[in-house]
């Protein structure tokens, strides 16, 4: 198995002296600021092999003085803007160092694999010799020639081999059947890191390596809709993959009310939401999330049942074709082929369905699922306790429709009850998980046929 380059050996541990005296090269470049600078550069590095950015300093040729990053806040929306217009963008994790009386900012940058070459505002760069040179249009061609269509999952992160959970490659090895060197080449890059598969299902602290890859759960006082106040601080989860899910779903049940049921003498208790239900809640988002970017999944806890963001890499609009269509969704199909085994995840896009059919069959309201905003977009799901509303006047006008159809579609449910096609599509998916309505087809021959009773 490849190890990571020697040349950029700043990775793990960055010598602040020597990295002041270094002259550039194709591994390194100091500048000092500028969102467009710092986006030209992350853009450069990211085509080529990677590389380490300093800011806060002059070039050589101009004296090489050290000015610093100036105020800090101001530096952090540079490279935040900086990063968001890089495209497709490359890992980054970034450090302030003290430097007398100034600060510095000390930048890794990954390259993106398979996915390079990458543009700064449209236009495509590559680190040559000490330069962020633009490409030409004959360059860019080539790139996609000999890359085409790649997997964001296959690129790079900044862990090593080193960085393995054995314990998890152990378990994966036996549950995939592979032997561990199989499974490590699934999941090193050319340049001998973890790939964001790699990194994200085996990796002791994937956030160490990969920002934002990371649960955070909070408890509050109050149930949802009201005003939540949280309750003590909030508790970070940063293990691989399955671990990470596990103890999340374990915390949630914790902090959830119980139920009660008895077996003769034997009392037998537990939440008061299915482990199943959490469990699969708790999956979909770290197999779903979008992990280009920076933000972490966020869990909240309250007495009546609780909720989850997390970034996604999909709009409103192809939710709804989603839910229409019964297409299933998997933007991670990698990390999905390590936790399929591990059972822990649904099974062919079936999650999000078996989840509505279990809190139906408890009466419990049905979840709630939802993406906010535009790319980069947040998926929201929401597991309440409250029981099922007994009276719905929507669900009564189709209670009406199904006496009189045989078969409909989404467009005949909103045009009827004049409604979104989310809240039709809702609606519907509610009596299939009754077993009242049969999904059949897909796209333009989507159809629910009624069941009769």
């Amino acid at each position: 198995m490849p190890e990571p380059s020697q040349n950029i050996l700043e990775w793990d541990k960055v010598n602040i002296e020597d990295l002041l005296k270094r002259q550039e090269d194709e591994y390194f470049d100091r500048t000092q600021g500028g969102q467009d600078n710092i986006g030209k550069a992350i853009a450069a590095f990211g085509t080529k092999n990677g590389g380490v950015l300093l800011i806060g300093q002059e070039d050589f040729k101009h004296g090489g003085r050290v000015h610093g990053i100036g105020d800090e806040s101001a530096f952090q929306a540079d490279f935040s803007n900086a990063v968001q217009n890089v495209n497709p963008r490359p890992l980054t994790r970034q450090e302030i160092i003290k430097y007398g009386e100034v600060k510095l900012a000390v930048i890794r940058i990954q390259n993106v694999g398979a996915l390079k070459p990458c543009s700064y505002l449209s236009v495509y760069y590559e680190r040559k010799g000490d330069t962020n040179a633009k490409l030409s249009p004959q360059e860019v061609r080539n790139y996609h020639l000999l890359f085409g269509l790649a997997n964001p999952e296959n690129m790079p992160t900044h862990a090593k081999k080193s960085d393995i959970d054995e314990t998890e490659l152990e378990l994966y090895s036996h549950l995939l059947k592979k032997t561990k060197n199989n499974i490590l080449h699934s999941v090193l890059s050319n340049s001998g890191f973890l790939t964001v598969r790699g990194a994200v299902v085996l990796s002791k602290e994937p956030d160490k390596h990969l920002e934002g890859s990371f649960v955070e759960v909070q408890r509050y006082d109050s149930i949802m809709g009201s005003s939540p106040l949280p309750l003590g601080s909030p508790v970070k989860i940063s293990k691989p993959a399955r671990q990470m899910i596990e103890e999340t779903a374990r915390i949630i049940a914790q902090n959830l009310p119980v139920t009660r049921a008895y077996e003769g003498a034997r009392m037998m208790q537990g939440p008061a939401i299915p482990e199943s239900v959490i469990r699969e809640a708790v999956t979909n988002a770290v197999a779903h999330r979008n992990y280009h970017s920076h933000e972490h999944i966020r869990i909240r806890i309250y007495a009546d049942g609780f909720d989850i963001s997390n970034p996604a890499a999909i709009t409103p609009r192809m939710w709804e074709d989603i839910e229409a269509m019964h297409i299933p969704y998997h933007p991670n199909e990698g990390i999905y082929t390590f936790l399929n085994p591990a059972l822990l995840y649904e099974g062919k896009g079936e999650g999000i369905q078996k989840m509505r059919e279990e809190l139906a069959r408890l009466g419990k309201t049905a979840p709630e699922f939802m993406v906010i905003g535009e790319l980069p977009s947040t998926f929201y799901v929401r597991i309440s306790l409250s029981p099922a509303k007994k009276k719905d006047v929507k669900r009564q006008k189709l209670e009406e429709l199904l006496l009189k159809k045989t078969e409909l579609t989404t467009s005949d449910v909103m045009h009827y009850l004049q409604v979104s096609r989310v809240t039709a599509i809702n609606l519907l998916n509610g009596f299939v998980a009754q077993n009242r309505l049969e999904h059949t087809g897909n796209a333009r021959s989507s159809k629910y046929i009624i069941r009769k009773i």
